[in-house]
């Protein structure tokens, strides 16, 4: 009864009362890289307003995917960074657990996105002709709002299933488990050990799949229709798609390493960082590496001159014959990645 009497929900969340070197190192790195990752957002779709090839609906995804890791590195830069500093013994448990909820909300609706991206970049490459079909406007908003509507919902999840929340504990520097009672023998979260697994099975393992098969698609298009293959349109499909493929390997580590690690409470500082901070080094490392491997991107951003008008028309259909654009302001026409004309000139060739 003693031991009852004395229980307080949420101690686990609480910290320290004051603050270790680890604890600053920890906490300043967090909230450094969490500003970087917003900026990093923030730039994303800067390029995509500016740039004409994302004025489709892979940049329209790419768009969302943006939007959910900007409100989420949030968490990061004002929150998680900040508590780890302060080491506060008197952290409200339950702000504590509602700043995990939207943040996962966010990370959620990413994981989404990127399973989205990477079946685009499918449909560009096995189904050229019907690409503005399936990925109509109306289609894209119908997925993007899909999606938040589905990521929304998670957290009602947990008052479905009570005693299942999970929120940062500033001392262990993962997400830790509040017992709901002091004789609680669990000491885990069930319902955020299947979420995170589901994420990380459809997000990233559904994206190596659908990356597989286009990969293989390449392939077969490299060795049967050289025309197509070295066609300005096609070789950007391509290039987009290494990119997705480079940002998918990364982030299926880092998935991994959050499987395994997140919900620890002694995992050393490198542990930390990978199973923690993880989520915003993926979302850096997307910018970067599509700023740096992009042409398109590095000419915006390093201070060359980017066309902003329309091409000549040389009797390609383009998005914009349908739709309009996305985030231009002004009507200017959006790419698909393959031109018409060259998929109708070698669509006998793709067996």
């Amino acid at each position: 009864m003693a031991e009852n009497s004395t229980f307080v929900y949420g101690s686990e969340l609480q910290g320290r009362g004051y603050a270790t070197r680890t604890d600053l190192i920890f906490g300043f790195m967090t909230t450094t890289f969490g500003a970087i990752a917003y900026g990093s957002a923030v730039l994303d779709l800067i390029l995509i307003k500016n740039i004409m090839i994302f004025h489709s609906a892979f940049g329209f995804f790419w768009a969302t995917r943006s939007v959910a890791e900007m409100f989420m590195d949030v968490s990061y830069a004002l929150y998680t960074g900040p508590v780890t500093i302060l080491q506060s013994k008197h952290m409200n448990p339950y702000v504590s657990i509602v700043v995990y909820h939207y943040a996962f909300t966010f990370a959620y609706l990413q994981c989404i996105m990127n399973l989205v991206i990477a079946m685009n970049r499918f449909v560009a490459v096995w189904f050229p002709m019907r690409y503005t079909t399936i990925f109509s406007k109306r289609i894209c908003w119908f997925v993007a709002i899909f999606g938040g509507c589905q990521s929304i919902s998670i957290p009602a999840l947990y008052i479905i299933f009570p005693c299942q929340n999970i929120a940062y504990g500033p001392r262990f520097y993962a997400n830790v488990f509040p017992k709901c009672s002091a004789d609680m023998k669990r000491n885990y979260s069930l319902l955020a050990y299947v979420l995170v697994k589901t994420c990380f099975i459809i997000a990233c393992c559904g994206t190596a799949a659908i990356n597989f098969t286009t990969f293989c698609k390449i392939g077969h298009v490299r060795y049967t229709s050289i025309a197509r293959f070295k066609s300005e349109e096609f070789k950007r499909d391509i290039r987009l798609f290494v990119l997705g493929v480079a940002q998918d390997i990364f982030m299926m580590f880092i998935a991994f390493t959050i499987l395994l690690c997140n919900t620890q409470t002694d995992v050393s500082i490198i542990g930390a960082l990978l199973s923690y901070d993880g989520v915003i080094f993926i979302y850096i490392f997307n910018t970067v590496s599509m700023v740096i491997f992009n042409p398109e991107c590095r000419r915006f951003v390093f201070g060359k001159t980017v066309a902003r008008v329309a091409p000549k028309n040389d009797g390609t259909t383009t998005f914009a014959s349908s739709h309009a654009p996305y985030f231009a302001s002004q009507p200017v026409p959006l790419t698909t990645g393959l031109s018409e004309s060259n998929e109708q000139t070698n669509s006998g060739t793709e067996g």
